[in-house]
């Protein structure tokens, strides 16, 4: 078998893998399918994409699987026009597709993709691009709004260089997302700033139960993500290394939110591993969110033991 046949191969699977862990979800309802299947078939497969690159797969599970989220991204030779007859299906308002051409031309992105979420009863979907971009090319797309001095501040405080990632969302009330390598060498120094990060962004601290959960972290990799909507930041995200599970779990009783049951069935179904964990804020509302790079359905992925969820 080929090079190419294989990824077209591993590719079919991981989309049927994604499909088969809907059926576990009970947020998912009957008429988000259509929303959720389309997306998946409007995925560069590798044929089309630039010298059969692979594209990459992310996958996200609420802790208390209320929230589910699908995500990828690779060249953009590949994946523009497949988002474009994507979006198009989605009923892109022409405002949303000015600002993905605007944003687009702008940074140039090397790394491009889509993504699609289900919560509070409602599908959401997107673009995202995932390589990282200066600050001040960055900064520049904003207008003028509290967000914006709120961040420039916090970036220039900590002299933060570039973004990691930037997220937007399409139709009703979208939000922009960016993410920020935490600065620090070491485990504590990243973790004591995220903490002040949060301070700064949502007007209270990481709760010290939360703070020496996040110390236990293998590797000093830690970013936040701010949320804007309307002018404002409505959420900040905590993003730590992937952590074993009972870890999780632990963090999910210092947060004081719901860990679901079939939590751990689903991660070690779906995917290869735990790549993070986000502890996020958005008003009074709390969670943790667990990403990892789905992977082919198949016997050979059981829920692995505590000390083997990394």
């Amino acid at each position: 078998m080929s090079s190419l046949d294989l990824a077209l191969q591993r590719a079919l699977s991981v989309r049927l893998n994604l499909q088969i862990g809907l059926s576990q979800l009970a947020i998912v309802e009957e008429w988000m399918d259509i929303h959720l299947d389309r997306w998946l078939e409007h995925l560069p497969m590798p044929p089309d994409m630039p010298n059969a690159q692979a594209v990459s797969y992310l996958a996200m599970l609420g802790s208390d699987l209320q929230r589910v989220w699908w995500g990828a991204s690779g060249d953009p030779r590949g994946f523009v026009p497949k988002m474009a007859d994507y979006f198009k299906l989605c009923n892109i308002a022409k405002s949303d597709t000015q600002l993905l051409d605007h944003i687009g031309e702008h940074l140039e992105p090397k790394l491009v993709g889509s993504w699609i979420g289900v919560w509070g009863g409602k599908v959401t979907t997107g673009w995202h691009f995932w390589d990282p971009h200066p600050w001040p090319a960055v900064e520049s797309m904003f207008g003028t709004h509290e967000a914006k001095y709120q961040l420039k501040k916090w970036v220039d405080d900590h002299h933060v260089e570039r973004i990691e990632r930037f997220t937007q969302s399409i139709g009703d009330e979208p939000f922009s997302e960016i993410e920020l390598a935490i600065p620090g060498a070491t485990i504590d120094e990243q973790v004591a700033t995220l903490s002040r990060g949060f301070e700064t962004f949502t007007g209270a601290p990481l709760d010290a139960a939360i703070i020496d959960r996040l110390r236990g972290a293998g590797v000093p990799q830690f970013a936040i993500a701010i949320r804007i909507r309307g002018g404002k930041i409505v959420r900040v995200g905590g993003l730590a290394p992937g952590i074993a599970f009972d870890a999780i779990e632990h963090l999910c009783t210092d947060a004081k939110v719901g860990v679901d049951p079939k939590l751990a069935k689903l991660i070690g179904a779906l995917g290869e591993g735990i790549t993070r964990v986000e502890y996020g804020r958005a008003g009074e509302r709390a969670g943790v969110d667990v990403y990892l790079e789905p992977s082919e359905p198949a016997a050979k992925h059981p829920t692995p033991p505590p000390s083997e969820a990394n």
